[in-house]
């Protein structure tokens, strides 16, 4: 019996523009966290993903940002909270969405980050 080596039973898996990963991102954490759809906020414009990304403004602050501005409450969380946790998205609601939309190993772990932290000029 002969054996392939694993770099060819792989199938490469295509890096994604800095845009589409925004957009994945932005789907997950959107629903999930404050009941929205991308198509309920500026997001849904490519152009205004990639001006965000021109203008080096992570993920994080983009949707922190709407969160501001719309005061949007976040309904995932459940249970009586003593002290009102704030609304804002933090590194670890990004890193489960990475993990949920698997960007944890597609491409590469570095890129994806520097796409989510606004280090991606592309």
């Amino acid at each position: 019996m002969k054996t392939l080596p694993a770099t060819i039973s792989r199938a490469a898996k295509p890096c994604l523009s800095p845009v589409a990963v925004w957009q994945m991102l932005l789907t997950r954490l959107l629903e999930k966290h404050y009941g929205l759809t991308l198509n309920d906020t500026p997001f849904c414009d490519e152009t205004v993903i990639q001006e965000h990304i021109d203008a080096g403004i992570t993920l994080a602050n983009a949707v922190n940002f709407l969160v501001e501005k719309y005061e949007l409450v976040r309904i995932d969380r459940t249970g009586f909270i003593s002290q009102e946790k704030a609304p804002y998205l933090t590194v670890t609601d990004i890193l489960h969405a990475r993990r949920a939309c698997g960007l944890m190993n597609s491409c590469s772990y570095r890129k994806v980050s520097n796409i989510v932290l606004s280090r991606s000029r592309q």
